[in-house]
């Protein structure tokens, strides 16, 4: 049998973006650019429950919004939590989930409240992977991956690193690095300690810029109202369902769970509420 591996997600990184219509481009700032290399200089990795990590916690909940990325979690359920990186305005956290032992309950609170909105991509993927591998039901979501969809009006697969570079017009070979591209698989999906330089930059930079692509798509109030709504149904899409079945339906150009996004745009509420029991 075939292991999984993130690094089979990232098999064709071009592959999507040759199908996209070109018609949602938002380049950075030169401030943003500015910004962005002075958050890299100042990455917090978290290893223990110390003061650095009480000082993280208190400035998490205190955010209308953080962007987070959890490491490995492309195949959900099927692989061990490594690596959760947050982003906040000012700040990155890397916290080192091996280290650690587990995600923490006051830091389970922050993750299952609905604020501060957390800022994900493929939920359902890191839902899953979260619900199974650390009990832990994600709410207040606003998916990137929902908003584009609804924005482009399409329904293709498109990975965190693709979406980053089609919104931002950034060549991919600017935003991956050697790790995770690499013939380590260890190293792709950032399980091998210690980690390196490149490998935490290269988090750093995508939930940073993950959370700048949630500013970039979130038009308006009542964009980001649907996308919240949608995003927190889109989730839940692989709960009940058993782990084999599960791994049939995450494979890299699965469309698993897309049709939710379609059924629910602009749903109401109660309706919603119905077709995801």
């Amino acid at each position: 049998m075939a292991t999984m591996s993130d690094s089979n997600g990232n098999d064709s990184f071009s592959s999507a973006l040759d199908s996209l219509p070109l018609n949602i481009c938002f380049p950075l700032t030169k401030v943003e650019m500015k910004t962005l290399e002075k958050q890299m200089d100042r990455i917090i990795l978290i290893q223990q429950a110390d003061t650095a990590y009480h000082r993280a916690l208190n400035e998490i909940k205190a955010q209308g919004s953080i962007s987070l990325l959890v490491e490995p979690s492309f195949y959900g359920r099927h692989q061990t939590t490594s690596v959760l990186v947050v982003a906040t305005v000012n700040e990155t956290y890397i916290f080192d989930i091996r280290a650690l032992g587990s995600i923490f309950p006051e830091l389970a609170k922050i993750l299952e409240a609905d604020q501060p909105r957390k800022v994900v991509h493929y939920s359902h993927r890191i839902a899953d992977h979260l619900l199974h591998r650390q009990r832990i039901s994600l709410g207040g979501l606003f998916d990137t991956f929902v908003a584009l969809c609804l924005e482009r009006n399409e329904r293709l697969p498109i990975s965190l690193s693709e979406a980053i570079s089609f919104v931002f017009g950034i060549p991919m070979d600017e935003i991956l690095c050697e790790e995770v591209t690499g013939a380590c698989e260890s190293r792709r999906n950032f399980t091998a300690r210690p980690l390196t330089h490149s490998q935490i930059r290269y988090m750093a930079k995508m939930v940073q810029l993950q959370h700048i692509m949630h500013h970039r798509l979130n038009c308006s109030e009542i964009f980001c109202a649907e996308v919240h709504r949608i995003s927190l149904a889109f989730s839940h899409c692989y709960y009940g369902l058993r782990s084999c079945d599960v791994a049939i339906n995450m494979a890299p150009a699965s469309r698993f769970g897309f049709q939710l996004i379609d059924s629910l745009y602009k749903s109401t509420d109660e309706e919603i509420e119905k077709s995801t029991k």
